[in-house]
């Protein structure tokens, strides 16, 4: 069963009954987007029958953060003027595979879907960092966001200070990291350079409920480097990662420990390739960094904020 978590007058976030998905509806003057419509048929029916009703003359838009099954499998309710993808998301050679994974999911559940499953077709490719798309007034710059997998992106609406980021900073999980722990990392230490260009405050994320502060999503990330930190120093120290703390912060570890099995083969398949080297004393030196500059964005927000309170 879906539910409306979010509404105000220019965004709706649908989310799933499954793994707390989110689809995200952005109405502007000019245009509807729909981020990663998903999951049960009823559910992406009732996401497609919403855009219907409110998108009078304006184009749709559909955007797709990256490949996981879970996000494009609601593509082929829609019948969009563009859709948005990275180039590497359109270039991917296993396409057959990700759709089998929605074959063996209906399989699995008597799933008859009232539409066609199908990968998504780009029209715009994102290949590079601050690729902008203009509609109208609408303008949607567009980053590359690797690490979760290798062809993510992150899409801040400028005129909204909405951030589409995917499957990063999502409350509900830890940094589920299938491609690369070091590309995750930057696309971590990217977020606030984006924000410095863009101005967003409130971020959605794939799964779980949105950041609607900007102290909110700067702590999220503090604890996703935490994480990949702390993994990354049990595997080069032989020290025992504590799990314990991690289900302390985690709901679901039934589900996720599997996924906290697969980081840490990873992470210790990158560590005997030398993709990455720990240095205890300069990850200290670094994280202390990044928390003193995410302390001074959030302090400067709050000037601002006090600022606009005192204009009034």
């Amino acid at each position: 069963m879906q539910r409306i978590i979010y509404r105000d007058l220019n965004v709706t976030i649908f989310q799933s009954a499954l793994f707390q998905t989110n689809s995200t509806v952005v109405c502007t003057d000019d245009v509807v987007i729909v981020v990663d419509p998903a999951w049960l048929p009823d559910e992406v029916l009732s996401i497609k029958q919403y855009v219907d009703a409110v998108k009078g003359r304006r184009p749709v838009f559909l955007v797709f953060t990256h490949s996981d099954y879970d996000h494009i499998i609601g593509y082929g309710a829609f019948h969009p003027d563009k859709v948005f993808a990275t180039k590497t998301f359109a270039e991917r050679t296993d396409k057959d595979e990700i759709l089998q994974q929605i074959t063996d999911f209906d399989q699995q559940y008597y799933i008859e879907r009232p539409y066609k499953v199908a990968f998504p077709e780009p029209d715009f490719l994102v290949y590079k960092d601050g690729v902008q798309y203009r509609h109208g007034r609408t303008k949607l710059t567009f980053y590359t966001a690797p690490g979760h997998t290798n062809d993510g992106l992150i899409l801040v609406v400028w005129q909204l200070g909405l951030c589409l980021a995917g499957d990063y900073l999502c409350q509900t999980e830890f940094p589920f990291i299938y491609h690369s722990s070091v590309e995750y990392e930057e696309t971590l230490n990217k977020l606030p350079q984006i924000h410095d260009r863009n101005w967003f405050t409130r971020l959605v994320p794939g799964h779980g409920v949105p950041a609607l502060h900007l102290n909110e999503w700067l702590k999220r990330r503090i604890e996703a480097l935490a994480y990949i930190y702390s993994a990354r120093e049990s595997i080069a120290t032989g020290l025992l990662f504590e799990e314990a703390l991690l289900w302390d912060r985690y709901r679901f570890p039934k589900v996720q420990l599997q996924f906290h099995k697969n980081n840490m083969a990873l992470l210790q398949q990158e560590y005997e390739q030398g993709v990455w080297t720990w240095d205890q004393e300069l990850s200290k030196e670094l994280f202390q960094k990044r928390r003193i500059k995410n302390t001074d964005i959030l302090l400067n927000e709050m000037n601002t904020e006090d600022e606009e309170e005192g204009d009034d």
